[in-house]
């Protein structure tokens, strides 16, 4: 399998020096120390920054989106470039004195005062709390040529990309029972769609019957190759020695934990690969592990998407807050 290395990160930036801090009450470095740079990182940074929490943001460089050239769907920011969005909530946080390391978080141990966390400069930091807004990877298929249209003709979110290629010959990859649905959903986008099930055994003869009765046609032969130019889907290849000319391809691939981090913490990662975030009355994005919080694509907490990495980034960070203040509020009458 090709991994396509994907995080809720961002692409570049600038590299900010960090000052030691008392805040709090605490003589830790950062009250927050939030592990990857995307929607949801700089979302619960700005929250955090906003409640007047110092927060340090490590990022790696390494955006789940960063094949795609534009983002869709998010309000007000509609088919803006990844990177330009990222830059834009770099500078939103940093107005609130939000610091930034372009860097990767190696470990990250905890002890009864916090976190101390190393990175692969060399350096530690330690902090009250720690956010984890890795992301994750998309395991793509061997195939020829899906990891080079992925992102540009080969697309995994209808609602990202779905619209842009709209009544244009459509394909969409159906390799479990799981996807059937997922295909009705490409359905809507063309009159001129094609499953290809890769050679799997999908579907059953009542669902066959129900796309095929709708136009729809069904390719079981497995895919040897995707070709075309400058980025742009033409053709899907198939065994059997046809070329199937498409414009596009759909297909959601598994995802699994970009970051070692959460496996090393003792998190569990569920079927989906996803870590299972809990949330109570206090708030959400809560792990097992006391004091440490899942926000964006690696957590079970919100669907995968630019919108609602913002939107758990955004509840993470208030929830973090509030544990930062009852804990402040309550070491006040000791």
């Amino acid at each position: 399998m090709v991994f396509v290395s994907v995080s809720d990160s961002l692409m570049t930036g600038i590299l900010i020096a960090v000052d030691m801090q008392t805040t709090g009450g605490s003589d830790l470095e950062y009250d927050v120390l939030i592990i990857g740079g995307g929607p949801a990182g700089l979302s619960a940074a700005l929250q955090l920054g906003r409640s007047l929490r110092s927060v340090l943001v490590c990022d790696n460089g390494e955006p789940r989106n960063g094949p795609a050239t534009e983002a869709h769907g998010y309000l007000t920011r509609d088919s803006i470039p990844p990177e330009e969005l990222r830059r834009l909530g770099r500078e939103e946080v940093m107005k609130y004195g939000g610091e930034f390391r372009d860097t990767k978080v190696m470990n990250v141990s905890r002890d009864t005062n916090g976190f101390t966390s190393s990175l692969d400069s060399g350096e530690t930091v330690t902090s009250r709390k720690v956010v984890l807004a890795t992301g994750v990877r998309d395991d793509l298929p061997d195939t020829d040529g899906f990891e080079e249209f992925w992102g540009s003709g080969v697309h995994h979110c209808p609602y990202c990309h779905g619209y842009e290629v709209r009544g244009e010959p459509l394909g969409v990859m159906v390799t479990n029972q799981h996807m059937v649905d997922y295909a009705k959903l490409i359905y809507n986008l063309s009159e001129d769609l094609v499953v290809f099930t890769d050679g799997q055994d999908v579907f059953d003869d009542e669902s066959r019957s129900m796309f095929v009765e709708r136009g729809i046609e069904i390719k079981d032969e497995p895919i040897t190759a995707l070709t075309g130019s400058d980025g742009d889907l033409e053709s899907i290849s198939l065994a059997d020695g046809r070329d199937i000319a498409r414009h596009a391809l759909f297909y959601p691939p598994p995802m699994e934990q970009h970051s070692e981090l959460p496996e090393r913490l003792g998190l569990e990662v569920n079927q989906a690969g996803l870590v299972d975030a809990t949330r109570s009355q206090r708030g959400i994005g809560f792990t097992s592990v006391g004091g440490l919080f899942i926000a964006g694509d690696a957590s079970s907490g919100a669907p995968p998407s630019i919108p609602s990495a913002v939107a758990d980034g955004y509840a993470v960070g208030t929830t973090v807050n509030m544990e930062l203040s009852k804990e402040d509020f309550e070491r006040g009458w000791q």
